[in-house]
């Protein structure tokens, strides 16, 4: 039933925040906020870990009769600094480094159609802040249109590949660069030649453990052989990244792949589930193994696996990789909003620190992606 009167607006302090566990999840299935960061799992993971002591601003709209949640606008505020001066911004929850994509304000389908103002009305009525620092903003979605309607502001963007799964394996595989789908059925026919090969999706709590243990293993490897820091450099990072990881399985979401040659893992991939999307977050491989393709094959895998599972997209996520492409990806993008919104901002606005902040996030391509 669409509310006929405007719900309340209410700042949740981390107490409240910690509560909405399941409100969270039955407000985000009936809103446009699909993306699986800006599930209860990974937003939870974050407040346990990364979030601990975040300084929160997280806002609320409730129907006034009910009491039932029907908007969430889920931010903090961090300090740093630019340009040698301390500033604070304003980001949303469980972004950062571990570079979420398709992050949006969550808000109920039949809410009244001026909740998404309101709630960041709520929300920047304070100014606590200097700077306004979202990355992986949804182009369409509640958020942009409240930050971006008023002003001319130009925002930069973030290409995030993804594979519409049309039809089965067959018909998806068929869309592969021709060099890919070689490369895939010669390798793999020399792997099952040479090895005792399993490939298995990780189902339970002990296994997602040692899954994990191997994915920081091989992911790191992969990395810093290249001279990149990787995704798990910080242990901070790997709390986190684990935290979440668990959520997900009790939340039937995750979906980690590992292919073991002999006993051994040498590819795993991180997946996750969310709507009708799966979500290619992060992966590692044995370079011992190179010459067998085990990266590509433990990708076919989990897009075999989004097939059967009836999955409509497979979604890359981030960074428009040459290796992406292989793989027939389609490309959309997100926003990257960042503005000043206090007069210390502005001065590092004008000074040229904000646009080298919003160059370097257009170059990067998320470690978490690769």
């Amino acid at each position: 039933m669409t509310l006929r009167r405007m719900p309340l607006i209410e700042h949740a302090d981390r107490r409240a925040v910690l509560a909405l566990g399941t409100e969270w999840e039955d407000l985000r299935r009936d809103s446009s906020a699909s993306s699986a960061f800006m599930t209860w799992a990974w937003i939870l993971a974050w407040l346990e870990t990364e979030g601990v002591g975040a300084d929160l601003e997280v806002v609320t709209a409730r129907d006034p009769d009910s009491g039932r949640l029907v908007g969430v606008a889920p931010f903090y505020v961090t300090r740093t600094k630019r340009g040698g001066m301390p500033v604070r911004e304003l980001r949303l929850l469980g972004s950062g480094a571990a570079a979420p994509d398709h992050l949006d304000l969550v808000v109920r389908w039949d809410a009244p159609p001026d909740v998404a103002d309101a709630l960041w009305a709520a929300v920047t009525s304070a100014q606590r802040w200097h700077l306004i620092n979202f990355d992986g903003v949804t182009t369409a979605g509640h958020l942009a249109h409240a930050v971006l309607r008023r002003r001319g502001d130009v925002p930069g963007t973030l290409p995030c590949p993804y594979l519409p799964l049309v039809g089965g394996w067959d018909s998806v595989a068929s869309r592969f660069e021709s060099r890919l789908r070689k490369t895939l059925d010669r390798d793999g026919r020399k792997l099952d030649r040479d090895a005792e090969v399993v490939e298995r999706m990780v189902v339970d709590s002990a296994d997602l453990d040692e899954t994990f243990d191997d994915l920081i293993r091989l992911h790191q490897s992969i990395h810093t052989s290249k001279g990149d820091h990787g995704v798990f450099a910080r242990s901070g990072m790997q709390r986190f990244l684990r935290k979440a990881a668990h959520h997900f399985l009790e939340a039937g979401r995750l979906r980690m792949w590992r292919l073991e040659a002999d006993g051994k893992p040498i590819a795993v991939i991180w997946c996750v589930r969310s709507g009708d999307s799966v979500a290619f977050y992060t992966t590692g491989y044995d370079p011992k193994w190179s010459k067998y393709g085990p990266g590509r094959r433990i990708m076919a895998r989990a897009i075999k696996g989004a097939i059967d599972e009836g999955a409509t997209e497979f979604d890359f996520l981030r960074g428009d990789k040459p290796y992406k492409r292989l793989w027939g990806t389609r490309l959309r993008h997100d926003l990257v909003i960042r503005r000043p919104t206090a007069p210390r901002g502005r001065v590092l606005w004008l000074g040229g620190a904000i646009p080298r902040v919003i160059r370097r996030a257009l170059r990067r391509d998320a470690v978490a992606g690769s």
